[in-house]
C-alpha cells in the first residue's frame, strides 16, 4: 500500500494541524473513495459493460467530534472531481463518505424541465452522448454514461482515448438537482452538509429565467432550503434568485478580480464572495474588508496543497475545491471511514494536485 506524507505550518486555531505536525495519508484509490451508487435508489449499474450492480447504501455518516471547528469550510467542486465522476451522485456520495462541509454543483434544464446536474450546456465532455442538454428530454439523458470519460489523474474531466477509464459501464448516470437535495436532507444532526448549487445558463434569456423558476421551488420544498447556496458568474442570475425568494442564500462567484466580486455582492445583498484563488487583489486585506461588509470569502479552486494553504493563511471563510481531501488533511480531519466501503475498480488517485 501506497503512502504520502504531508506537512504543513498552519497554525491558524482551533481544529487546524499544529506547526510541524506529520501525518501519513493514503494515496487514494477508487477502491477507497468511490461510493457505491449512482442515485439514491437505483444500482451503479447493470454489469453490461463490466461493470458489477452493488447495493443501494443508505446514509450512515459518523459525525466529527463534538469539539472539531473547521476552518475554512471544504466545499467539493462538483463533489470532488478529482476523485470521482463530476456532479454524479458517486462524487457526492463519496464527498459525504469524506465528511466534506458543502457539495458543490452546477445545473442545467433539460427540454422537459428537468433541472440536472451538469457544469456544460452539452453532454459530449462528460457522457458518451452528444448534444445540448435543453435539446433533450431527461429520459435521453438518464440514458447517458456520466462515468464514462471520467479518468485518474484529472482535476476534472477532459476527453482522452489516450487515458485510463475504469468507470465506463458502471451505470454512473446524469443526477437532477432534487435527487442531491433529498440525499443531503438525509444528513442531520452533527453533519448536516450544505449544497452550493450553480445556474448554468443564462438568465437573461427564456430558457435561464425559467431554470430560475424550476430552483427555487425545489429548494423552498427541499425541507434543508436554509442549507442551499445559489451560485453564479452572472450577478443578474443571482438577483433574480435573490427577487423570488430573499431568504434563500447567494454567492456570487468572479474569475474578474476580487474587488469586483465584492463590489457586486454588496450591492446585490449576496451571501458569499468567490474570487478565483490567484485573482491579485486576493489578500487578507481584502478578507478583512469582505468580512467587515458582512461577506464570507470562498475562493475557487485551489488544488495544489500550496495553493490550499495560501488560502488558509488568508483567513477565507471557506475553499471550493476538487480535491477536498487535500484541504481535509491540512486541517487533521480526513475521515475515510465515515460512509460507504467503495465498490469500483481499484485505481491509484493523488489526494492532492
Amino acid at each position: 500500500m501506497d503512502y504520502r506524507t504531508l506537512t504543513t505550518n498552519n497554525t491558524r486555531g482551533p481544529g487546524m494541524i499544529k506547526r510541524g505536525m506529520m501525518k501519513r495519508w493514503m494515496l487514494c484509490t477508487v477502491a477507497a473513495l468511490l461510493l457505491a451508487g449512482c442515485g439514491s435508489s437505483q444500482p451503479v449499474g447493470d454489469g453490461s459493460s463490466g461493470g458489477t450492480p452493488p447495493p443501494s447504501p443508505t446514509p450512515t455518516p459518523t459525525p466529527p467530534p463534538a469539539s472539531f471547528v473547521a476552518v475554512p469550510f471544504v466545499s467539493a467542486h462538483r463533489g470532488g472531481a478529482a476523485y470521482a465522476p463530476e456532479n454524479t451522485m458517486m462524487a457526492y456520495r463519496n464527498a459525504a463518505r469524506l465528511g466534506v462541509d458543502d457539495f458543490e454543483t452546477d445545473m442545467v434544464l433539460t427540454s422537459d424541465g428537468i433541472a440536472v446536474l451538469l457544469h456544460d450546456t452539452t453532454l459530449d465532455r462528460t457522457t458518451d452522448c452528444t448534444g445540448t442538454v435543453s435539446d433533450k428530454t431527461y429520459a435521453e439523458i438518464s440514458a447517458c454514461d456520466a462515468g464514462y470519460w471520467w479518468s485518474p489523474g484529472q482535476s476534472t474531466t477532459s476527453p482522452d482515448e489516450a487515458r485510463e477509464h475504469p468507470l465506463r459501464g458502471y451505470g454512473v448516470r446524469i443526477p437532477t438537482a432534487e435527487e442531491l437535495f433529498a440525499f443531503t436532507a438525509g444528513f442531520t444532526g452533527t453533519y448536516a452538509p450544505t449544497v452550493t448549487i450553480e445556474i448554468k445558463i443564462q438568465l437573461n434569456d427564456p430558457l435561464g429565467v425559467q431554470a430560475a423558476g424550476v430552483l427555487v421551488p425545489l429548494i423552498q420544498n427541499s425541507g434543508i432550503a436554509e442549507r442551499i447556496i445559489v451560485q453564479s458568474f452572472n450577478p443578474f442570475a443571482v438577483q433574480t434568485i435573490k427577487a423570488m425568494d430573499p431568504t434563500i442564500q447567494t454567492l456570487f462567484l468572479s474569475s474578474t478580480g476580487a474587488t469586483y466580486a465584492l463590489t457586486v455582492a454588496v450591492a446585490g445583498g449576496h451571501d458569499y464572495v468567490a474570487p478565483v484563488f490567484d485573482s491579485p487583489d486576493l489578500n487578507a486585506e481584502f478578507v478583512t474588508s469582505a468580512h467587515a461588509a458582512g461577506k464570507r470569502v470562498d475562493p475557487w479552486t485551489p488544488d495544489a496543497q500550496d495553493d490550499i494553504q495560501a488560502m488558509i493563511d488568508l483567513g477565507v471563510d471557506g475553499i471550493i475545491t476538487n480535491y477536498p481531501g487535500c484541504l481535509m488533511t491540512l486541517q487533521d480531519r480526513l475521515y475515510t471511514d465515515r460512509l460507504y466501503p467503495a465498490d469500483a475498480p481499484a485505481v491509484e488517485l493523488s489526494l492532492c494536485k
